[in-house]
């Protein structure tokens, strides 16, 4: 485990936005297994920090204020800027991992 823990590390540190899919294909286990993984790696520490051109800003509009507590809500999280963008990275790479199960072929 120790040691797949910091291939992980050193997978995502190559590549931030690497979803737990893609790490489970490279390292032949289970995507759940690598979100585990990757919810221990953050515990222990910030995931690597995006270069200034990987960044994405949202603006908080109500409806997406909203969708963002719901997801807080699953984890009993606060209304945080860490937590909000936790959300909505879980969020997306959920949906990402959705449509490469429906459509396989689009899998990098």
């Amino acid at each position: 485990m120790t040691e797949r823990r910091a291939k992980v590390a050193q997978l995502l540190a190559h590549d931030p936005d690497l979803s737990a899919r893609a790490i489970a294909t490279q390292l032949g286990v289970g995507k759940d297994t690598i979100r585990r993984d990757m919810d221990a790696l953050r515990a222990n520490g910030a995931p690597p920090a995006p270069q200034d051109d990987d960044v994405l800003v949202l603006r908080l509009d109500e409806p997406l204020r909203q969708a963002l507590a719901v997801l807080r809500a699953v984890r009993r999280a606060p209304d945080t800027a860490a937590q909000n963008r936790a959300a909505a990275r879980a969020a997306i790479r959920a949906t990402a991992d959705a449509v490469l199960e429906a459509h396989p072929e689009l899998a990098r």
